[in-house]
Parts: C-alpha cells; sequence; structure tokens
C-alpha cells in the first residue's frame, strides 16, 4: 500500500485523529483504522498512539472505546518472557476534566478491564503502556477474570496457529441506564473483540455482556457495527465482514491444552506507582 493511499485514507478522519494514528497504521489491517458510522461517537474523543498498539478514549465515558492490536507468532513469544508487572495509571496526555482515575475504580466493585490485554505487549514498554487507563473500562470481575479472559487466550492460540491476527477489542453502551462509577466513569454494557485473520480472509467477533452471566456470542462484524456504530476494520472485504467466523471459545479447542487459573486483580503500593511514572517520564524525554 503507497504512503499516499494511506494519508488519504487517513484524511477521512479528523485531522487530529488521522495524524496520531498514522504513527500507528502497523496495528491496523491495511493501515486503515476503524470507521465511525455515527459523528456523535467521535465527540471528546482522543487517539493515542501506544508501543504495541493504538487507542481511542472518550472523554464522554472516560474510558477507551478501543484498542487495535497486530499480533504475531513472534510477538507472542517475546510477550511470554514479559512479567505482567500492575502499573495502573493514569494518562498524562488527557486532560484533567476527561481522564479517568485511579479513585474512579478504587472500591467500585468493578475490575480495571485491560482493553488490549497486558498479555499481548511484547516488552516493558508495551506492558507499561497497557496499563494506561486510557486502555481501561470497569469490567465484571467475572467476566474479566473468566470468560473474557479465555477469549483472550483463544485468540492467542489463533495467532500462534495462523501465524498473524488483526485484533480490535472495545466497549459498547448500550440501553438508556448506564452506570457510573467514581467521578463519572461509564459502566460498558459490553465488551467485544473483533479478530481477523489473514491466511484465511475470515473475521469474527466475540460480543459479550459485562456482567457476570459468562454469556458470549460471536458474531459477524457487519453485525457489530449494527450494534455499536463503528465498522472496526474498514480494509477487510465485504464477504469477511458479512460472515462470522466460528471462533473457538477456548484456547483448549485449538491447541488442547488447558486454560490457566484465573489472575486475581492486585493493587500496587503507591509509592511503587510513583517510581514507575517517573521512570517511564524518564524514558519520555529521552524518546523527544
Amino acid at each position: 500500500m503507497s504512503g499516499l493511499f494511506l494519508i488519504m485514507t487517513f484524511m477521512v478522519m479528523p485531522l487530529a485523529h488521522a495524524i496520531e494514528f498514522y504513527d500507528c497504521k502497523d496495528s491496523f489491517y491495511g493501515g486503515t483504522p476503524p470507521d465511525y458510522l455515527k459523528a456523535a461517537l467521535t465527540k471528546d474523543a482522543y487517539p493515542l498512539c501506544f508501543d504495541g498498539f493504538a487507542t481511542m478514549y472518550s472523554g464522554a465515558t472516560r474510558t477507551g472505546m478501543w484498542s487495535a492490536t497486530h499480533l504475531t507468532r513472534k510477538r507472542l513469544a517475546q510477550a511470554d518472557t514479559v512479567a505482567r508487572d500492575n502499573t495502573f495509571h493514569e494518562e498524562s496526555r488527557i486532560p484533567d476534566s476527561k481522564r479517568a482515575t485511579l479513585k474512579d475504580y478504587s472500591g467500585s466493585g468493578y475490575d480495571r478491564g485491560h482493553i488490549a490485554p497486558s498479555a499481548d505487549m511484547a516488552t516493558v514498554s508495551q506492558q507499561y503502556d497497557s496499563f494506561s487507563l486510557a486502555n481501561m473500562a470497569p469490567q465484571s470481575p467475572r467476566n474479566n477474570r473468566y470468560i473474557w479472559r479465555m477469549a483472550e487466550a483463544a485468540t492467542q492460540a489463533l495467532t500462534k496457529q495462523y501465524g498473524e491476527v488483526y485484533v480490535v477489542t472495545g466497549v459498547a453502551f448500550t440501553g438508556k441506564k448506564l452506570k457510573k462509577i467514581g467521578s463519572g466513569v461509564l459502566v460498558p454494557s459490553d465488551f467485544f473483540k473483533a479478530v481477523y485473520i489473514p491466511a484465511i480472509g475470515q473475521a469474527g467477533v466475540y460480543y459479550a455482556p459485562n456482567d457476570e452471566s459468562e454469556r458470549i456470542e460471536i458474531i459477524s462484524i457487519d453485525e457489530l457495527a449494527l450494534r455499536t456504530g463503528i465498522d472496526v476494520m474498514p480494509a477487510i472485504n465485504p464477504t469477511a465482514k458479512s460472515q462470522a467466523l466460528d471462533l473457538p471459545l477456548r484456547a483448549s479447542e485449538v491447541t488442547g491444552e488447558a486454560l490457566p487459573d484465573p489472575v486475581e486483580e492486585q493493587e500496587q503500593p503507591w509509592w511503587l506507582v510513583l517510581i514507575a511514572d517517573i521512570i517511564y517520564w524518564l524514558i519520555e524525554q529521552l524518546r523527544q
């Protein structure tokens, strides 16, 4: 794909979004980020290019809307060597008035649910970035630790089987009565994970209500667009969008291996978070 075509593709989005996501184009299939079918969804939206993934953050919901990642066998092999560090932190690129805070989640009864999973991160820098609250949304504990974890593990298994997959994971806000936690963080009604496998030219979406029911369904990219107003993978062909690939619900369906025990969310001492923030700030200064 030529550089000119990429620039023209990104220009259909607001200019600020195009510039920011151009730096993260490798996270999107065909270099093309999700497209919004409803202009209202872009209100108070902040496009963020992280190390290893791209995120659209909403200042209206104070959550990530979606995060996009390109997974490969090599990346996952590297990710297996990186320990989870739980350095949850606020996102400094978001204005204070629109930013989710650690206090918002404290005692809420919801997990700080990753959108782009920390287990997909291949370096310490990527791992740290994945713990930004811009890549989080309030998630039902059982959903987060069981059914959603199984979908994440199954996606990794598909990556190892086929060599690469493109993933867009996000949240939906449906219904008239949405819960809030903290100072105004909205609780999503649903979580989704769209998976496209270039090797077979097929795609499917995991879609689950954000509750303790452990329900989950497999739908198509087109069906997801109807429910959320977002075409998460504009560059894939119409047939792949309209037909839902029968995605596995467990990694064992692909690998034959048992799923590991669920991971409980743990708080990090405030001083450890502060040290991590200082180190990350120094890294950012060196990058400039």
